[in-house]
């Protein structure tokens, strides 16, 4: 810089002399911006208010009418300079605040682009015209669509288009289609912005984050471009377009671009697949990153610890979390940050030192740009000298290495899960027989056999290459670690058969293994649901979704509840029956797994287990009533009521449980309705066949319950639906007791309130009637001696830890006789035992926690065989070497075989005592 500018500047303001020849001699580059400065020119910068101007108007270029190709790039360049001045005066010279600049370089950006866009559209009108209501949209991506530009950085950008269709340009010498005319305009406006010229560059233009990169068109249309990220977009995408913003052009159809992409951009689920990616995408940045402690080389953008680890910090909790909390859903990174502290995912003390750590390496960023004008992050040899001068920083080495370290724990602990795992052994794709039989030693030959095919499949799948070539080390990867657990598995053969059927119904959509190669919390849990049970199993290969399960927070009671909202939607008027009934099947089965997940998952509580799916069973059961009133015309409050029995009534079902119902009409007049001139009793007749139907059908075109309608009045014998009047007078008079023991777990669960109303009113006069306890005990003694005989196992290698004595049913019986004994008002076992009355003797107060402390624990031998293994706890083997018994040690309390029968025998005393008591 001549002395004279520099005496110049000086003049221009000498109380800021000493900040003056502070940045003339730190930065070579201002110097250059300086050049044709004039004596207005430094008053500007020098003597302003010491603010960036934010008046759009009179900072961006005036475009005339006259200006031709090069007048505007001129213009344009002149302007870029002119507030690259005053930001590096900014920032250097009166140490302004570094996110203000980091706004204002955006908006200068954002205002260019609209300039150069003014001009393009006139500049292309002689030629090509214009589109007659078409629109275009300058859409920022990276830091600018952030709002956080650096001096250094380009401008990443995507443009929009759209027209009516045929649309073609008018009013130039050559009209062309919409499509054409865009691209000619989005070549033109590149042009203007990042041409080359004496004067520079207005600001440099990278197309290449397009949909199809360089070999796409550099415009495309609001459909098309909406469809390639719906069809093909990828997960690097996705975090890119976390930043995008409208920044120029027609503000309507970038906003429609926003919110087309926003289904895209934010899943309904944790999507931790796009992490994985984003971690990939880190770890081969740091191979390229050179020095990863701070000192002469270190990258401040991408070194450990450094501006890309906050940024990919950042961006990863939004999308895990942005599909659910809207509120995450913003450009800024610092603002994403503050959004995310006050959502309570970041610890606030964490997002303030992240906060400060990031706007202290951008300041070091852009005094590394400043100095020569280069688009670098390193820190150069002289960088202590240097930050200590630019910045004022008096101990850079101390501050950077503390700012480096805190960030990069943040960063590894948020991707610690995603870092590989390498496994030196052989793997299993392509093994000769022989090294195959070496490692399968101790199997039989059929299980060899099944092994060898499932491999096989697997192996011919990839050589189709329906999946992408890294899935092959991926797969490879994957089986490493699950045939060690599968091959001591009971269920191991099939676990591999059933992972096989996966990887067939994921091909073509990678990002699954992705997920499982890159996400060892999934992969575990594959591992061990593949081997629990062919319910469980086969759902999850058929359906991969299901491999989000771990990841969603969603899940379990919340995704129950909208399962739930949905059957209770099913709109029997507006449906196709078919429709109605698939619907109805596909939900039921949604809403078993999810429990059935959360039981295997979560470890779900029993009794939590069984409320959800009775809570299941009660839409079920609503939702086919809905349907058989409208398949017969009558109305939404016919008096038909639905009373659950069983364990369905007493909430306490489990994965296979029957649905014991009992029908009973509520009106007793021989009435008709309609024209067909039918009695009440006989529409009720036939919506109760049409209701077992429609709940005992299978899938697809049914709700798939197991059905026992035995506990109506007289058995199989009576009618299928009682009147009300019939439903009392049978309780009250003819009723055994047993019977009454089963009405304890009775139950309305559909039907109009009202009647459903007084059926529970006759239940509750019929179980709160006097009786003799002494006659009661004895009848239910005599009733269980009889189950127990007919029905227990009578096998001293099975336990049937339902039937046998100290069994399910022993507790089961004890909360029936108390709650006809003593009174009470809840259905459930456990419920029952843990709310005795206080008039009960001491006895059975002393035992009723144990009691229902032991049927929690055989409800969760229960759930974890069926969900575990699917098999029953009615043949229970008596050998602690059986796999039930290692699945029974690993998820319940009861250890070995001489524990339960233990604890059985003290059961069925127990139960002894209490009704032996009782008949004195």
């Amino acid at each position: 810089m001549p002395d004279a500018l520099l005496t110049m500047m000086l003049q221009a303001a000498p109380d800021k002399a000493d900040d003056i020849r502070r940045l003339h001699d730190l930065s070579p580059f201002f110097r250059r911006l300086m050049h044709d400065a004039t004596g207005e020119t430094c008053r500007r910068i020098f003597r302003g208010p010491g603010v960036l101007p934010d008046d759009s108007d009179a900072w961006l270029p005036a475009m005339t009418g006259d200006d031709d190709v090069d007048a505007c790039m001129r213009a344009l360049r002149l302007a870029k300079r002119h507030g690259m001045r005053h930001v590096i005066w900014w920032e250097m010279g009166l140490h302004g605040d570094i996110e203000q600049s980091a706004r204002h370089l955006a908006w200068w950006a954002g205002g260019l682009l609209q300039s150069a866009l003014t001009a393009t559209g006139r500049l292309i009108r002689p030629r090509f015209g214009e589109i007659a209501d078409g629109r275009f949209s300058i859409i920022g991506l990276g830091k600018l669509g952030g709002v956080e530009l650096n001096l250094g950085s380009d401008v990443d950008l995507l443009f929009i288009w759209d027209a009516p269709a045929g649309a073609r340009s008018t009013g130039g010498r050559r009209d062309i289609e919409a499509r054409e005319y865009y691209q000619h305009f989005s070549r033109l406006l590149i042009r203007l912005m990042s041409e080359h010229t004496a004067d520079g560059m207005a600001w440099l233009v990278d197309m290449r984050l397009r949909p199809g990169g360089d070999g796409a068109p550099v415009c495309m249309n609001l459909d098309a471009t909406l469809d390639y990220y719906r069809d093909y977009g990828q997960t690097w995408e996705r975090a890119m377009l976390l930043k995008a913003r409208p920044v120029a052009g027609d503000a309507g159809l970038g906003r429609c671009f926003l919110d087309g992409i926003m289904p895209f951009v934010y899943r309904r689920y944790l999507d931790y697949t796009t992490v994985q990616s984003l971690a990939d995408m880190k770890r081969r940045i740091d191979a390229r990153g050179g020095e990863n402690e701070p000192a002469a080389g270190f990258d401040v953008k991408r070194g450990h610890g450094g501006i890309r680890e906050i940024e990919f910090f950042v961006q990863s909790l939004q999308l895990l979390h942005g599909g659910r909390n809207e509120t995450l859903r913003m450009q800024p990174c610092m603002a994403a940050l503050a959004s995310l502290a006050s959502a309570g995912i970041v610890a606030t003390e964490d997002a303030a030192h992240l906060h400060d750590a990031y706007w202290f390496w951008r300041r070091i960023e852009h005094a590394l740009q400043a100095r020569n004008g280069e688009h670098t992050h390193k820190l150069p040899a002289d960088y202590a000298g240097y930050l200590g001068a630019a910045l004022g920083l008096a101990n850079p080495d101390r501050v950077m290495r503390e700012k480096a370290a805190f960030v990069h724990g943040c960063f590894s602990a948020q991707f610690a899960d995603f870092e590989p795992e390498r496994d030196e052994r052989e793997g299993w794709l392509e093994l000769e027989a022989s090294a195959l039989a070496t490692r399968l030693d101790g199997m039989d030959q059929a299980g060899r056999q099944r092994v060898a095919a499932a491999l096989q499949r697997i192996t011919t799948l990839l050589r189709r290459t329906l999946l992408p070539e890294r899935a092959h080390a991926q797969i490879d990867h994957i089986l490493a670690r699950a045939m060690q657990s599968w091959l001591g598995d009971a269920n191991g053969v099939q676990a591999l058969e059933y992972f096989a059927e996966l990887l067939q119904n994921i091909s073509g959509r990678a990002t699954w293994v992705d997920l499982l190669a890159g996400n060892r919390g999934v992969l575990n849990w594959l591992i061990d649901v593949l081997a629990a049970s062919r319910y469980i199993a086969g759902h999850v290969s058929q359906n991969p979704s299901w491999l989000e399960w771990p990841l969603d927070s969603e899940r379990g009671e919340d995704r129950l509840r909208k399962i739930h909202a949905a059957i209770r939607e099913l709109d029997a008027q507006r449906t196709e029956e078919n429709d109605f009934l698939a619907g109805l099947g596909r939900l039921v089965d949604q809403a078993r797994l999810t429990t059935a997940m959360a039981i295997i998952s979560d470890g779900l509580d029993p009794l939590q287990a069984g409320n959800w799916l009775a809570e299941t069973a009660d839409v079920a059961a609503q939702a086919a009533m809905r349907l058989a009133l409208k398949q017969f015309g009558l109305p939404g409050d016919f008096p038909f009521v639905c009373l659950a029995m069983g364990k369905h009534g007493s909430r306490e079902m489990g994965l296979l449980s029957d649905l014991d119902m009992v029908f009973v009409l509520v009106h007793d007049e021989p009435a008709s309705i309609g024209t067909k001139g039918k009695s009440l009793r006989d529409w009720a007749q036939r919506i109760g066949r049409r209701v077992i139907q429609h709940l005992s059908m299978q899938p697809p075109y049914g709700a798939g319950y197991r059905f026992d309608a035995r506990l109506r009045p007289s058995g199989s014998a009576g009618v299928l639906v009682t009147t009300l009047e019939g439903f009392r007078d049978y309780q009250t008079h003819k009723a055994q007791t047993w019977e009454h023991q089963a009405l304890c777990r009775a139950r309305p669960v559909a039907g109009p309130a009202p009647a459903c109303r007084q059926v529970d009113k006759v239940v509750r006069q019929v179980l709160a009637a006097p009786r003799d306890r002494q006659v009661l005990a004895g009848e239910v003694l005599a009733m269980r001696r009889r189950m127990m005989s007919h029905l227990g196992s009578h096998d001293a290698t099975i336990i049937n830890l339902k039937q046998d004595a100290g069994g399910l049913v022993d507790i089961e019986f004890l909360a029936q006789y108390a709650r006809l004994a003593f009174g009470g008002e809840y259905t459930g076992t456990v419920a029952t035992l843990r709310h005795l009355p206080a008039t009960v003797p001491s006895s059975w107060r002393d035992a009723a926690k144990t009691l229902a402390d032991t049927y929690v624990d055989y409800r969760s031998m229960e759930n974890a065989l069926r969900v575990q293994l699917w098999r029953s706890i009615g043949k229970l083997p008596a050998d602690d070497a059986a796999s039930e018994w290692e699945t029974l040690r690993r998820h319940t309390p009861v250890k070995s075989v001489v524990a339960l029968r233990q604890r059985m025998r003290r059961t069925h005393e127990t139960f002894l005592q209490l009704l032996e008591g009782e008949k004195g």
